[in-house]
């Protein structure tokens, strides 16, 4: 009888370690962090004027580190590049040092272009009007378009159209369009599929 006390004692034992050692890689795999690599078209217009974000000075690089969640890169100033959940249009501006929210855009040189009576600021995703602004989580293969100033709904038709339509290259979504270019400059952090 006390063999089988025994026995039944050990297998207690081994089976509840077997289930502690299950949790633990169980929350180690959910703690890991998912690796992430989304990406987004985006274009500004301010006052009628496409802006240009090709400079260096908006670009993660070697030597000059933005934002390791996301950034842009390889002196394309039309692709956001997104390297974990949860990242806001307005984290993506505040990683250059622009200020943007529902009132005002703010350029890191600080020139303004603030709501007045006769110019907004508006927001749309995928060519609709979309009232979150710097609250607006990024997706992958989104069309973001910010506009400043008082256009017509002729001329808004004619700025999301002008947004690329090219994230689903760098995304691996669309192979019958090519393959992306080279992203070994990519400087994400941890979990991300760009160097660290």
């Amino acid at each position: 009888m006390k063999k089988i006390i025994f026995i039944s004692a050990i297998a207690a034992v081994v089976i509840v370690i077997v289930i502690a050692v299950t949790s633990a890689m169980i929350l180690l795999q959910k703690s890991s962090p998912e690796k992430i690599h989304l990406h987004s078209d985006f274009k500004v217009y301010l006052n009628g004027q496409a802006y240009n974000f090709t400079s260096e000075k908006y670009m993660s690089m070697e030597g000059h580190h933005l934002s390791e969640r996301t950034h842009l890169h390889d002196m394309n100033g039309d692709i956001i590049h997104i390297h974990a959940a949860g990242v806001s249009l307005g984290e993506f501006f505040n990683s250059s040092d622009i200020k943007f929210n529902s009132t005002c855009f703010v350029l890191n040189n600080g020139t303004s272009y603030c709501n007045s009576d006769n110019s907004k600021i508006k927001l749309y995703v995928n060519g609709i009007e979309n009232i979150q602004m710097e609250k607006y989580n990024l997706k992958d293969l989104d069309r973001i378009l910010i506009t400043y100033g008082n256009e017509s709904s002729e001329q808004i038709k004619s700025q999301i159209d002008g947004v690329t339509d090219v994230s689903c290259i760098y995304s691996l979504k669309c192979p019958e369009r090519g393959s992306p270019p080279d992203e070994s400059s990519c400087v994400g952090g941890n979990g991300t599929m760009c160097v660290g």
